[in-house]
């Protein structure tokens, strides 16, 4: 069935919704580190409804005041909508790392010690982000009144990407919205690429040293970034998907960031399931021109409450 980058938020202040719309702080934990989403409510939501719900994920250093319109959007609209922040953006945690050496043993599977440690942020781990994502939907799965049968995921920018690989990978996501996502591999050779010289340099630097630099890049431009790039590839994902997934895939028409044909409309051709491509007219990336947000918000609703 077919139907034809900004960066993160830091100011943290509760986003008006709606006045039928509820919203809440949560935790939820991936990988041990304690994560944070906005979690918005329907009106006259009740713990025994049963309700279909959404995770959405968030772009390239983006966090989640950078997509909780959508979130409450979505909430307006009869969903329970989960906004993340991954981990060690935003208000989530950061990675930990000991900064001293602690003598331990396989006797024990866990152990307490006193000891410094250094706290990693802004690490972009495409595979790391995807894990995030996963357990948010099953944290959402336990939430009170949602149906965990019936929880989709939203992602756009590098989330959208994102939200192909999740959906080829978790048999639990059946519904999935990827917007202006950056589906990158459709022109790679699908086979293992040997390292540019540079890159392999760098891949012996860091399996060789745990020091974190007095003063690393900007995020997004490490090394650690650029390996973890280099074998990431979404649109590898996209026919892996099952029959039964529906994915939406929202663009936009002006859109100078990606290629729609490569990325959003190529993955669409390639799934097996229901799918549709959204153009929302006049739009760039952003979806910043007026009427983009709202056509493509409300075109992602219709399709989880379609699909779920």
């Amino acid at each position: 069935m077919r139907f034809v980058c900004a960066l993160a938020v830091l100011a943290w202040a509760t986003p008006a919704v709606a006045q039928d719309v509820t919203s809440r702080d949560v935790r939820f934990y991936s990988e041990g580190i304690q994560c944070y989403a906005r979690l918005y409510l329907p009106k006259n939501f009740k713990p025994d409804a049963k309700a279909p719900a959404v995770v959405l994920a968030p772009g390239w250093m983006q966090t989640e005041p950078s997509i909780d319109k959508y979130a409450a959007r979505f909430a307006a609209r009869g969903l329970v909508a989960m906004a993340i922040d991954y981990r060690g953006w935003g208000r989530s945690g950061g990675y930990v790392y000991l900064a001293e050496p602690i003598r331990v043993d396989d006797r024990q599977r866990f152990s307490q010690h006193t000891a410094k440690v250094r706290i990693r942020r802004k690490r972009l781990l495409p595979v790391d982000q995807v894990l995030d994502i996963r357990n948010a939907v099953a944290y959402l799965q336990g939430e009170p009144g949602v149906d965990p049968a019936r929880v989709g995921i939203w992602g756009t920018d590098m989330g959208g990407g994102h939200v192909v690989v999740a959906a080829a990978t978790d048999a639990r996501i059946k519904v999935a919205v990827a917007q202006v996502p950056i589906i990158e591999g459709k022109d790679a050779p699908r086979q293992a690429a040997p390292r540019p010289p540079e890159l392999h340099a760098a891949e012996l630097r860091l399996a060789r040293s745990a020091a974190v630099p007095a003063a690393p890049t900007p995020a997004g431009a490490d090394a650690e970034t650029r390996l973890a790039l280099a074998d990431y590839h979404p649109f590898w994902f996209a026919d892996q998907i099952a029959d039964t997934t529906a994915i939406l895939f929202v663009i936009a028409e002006h859109d100078a960031r990606v290629r729609n044909d490569a990325n959003a409309i190529a993955a669409s051709k390639a799934m097996k399931g229901p799918t549709g491509v959204t153009v929302v007219n006049g739009a760039t990336h952003g979806l910043a021109t007026p009427g983009a947000f709202e056509t493509a918000a409300d075109a992602a609703a219709a399709w989880f409450l379609k699909y779920l």
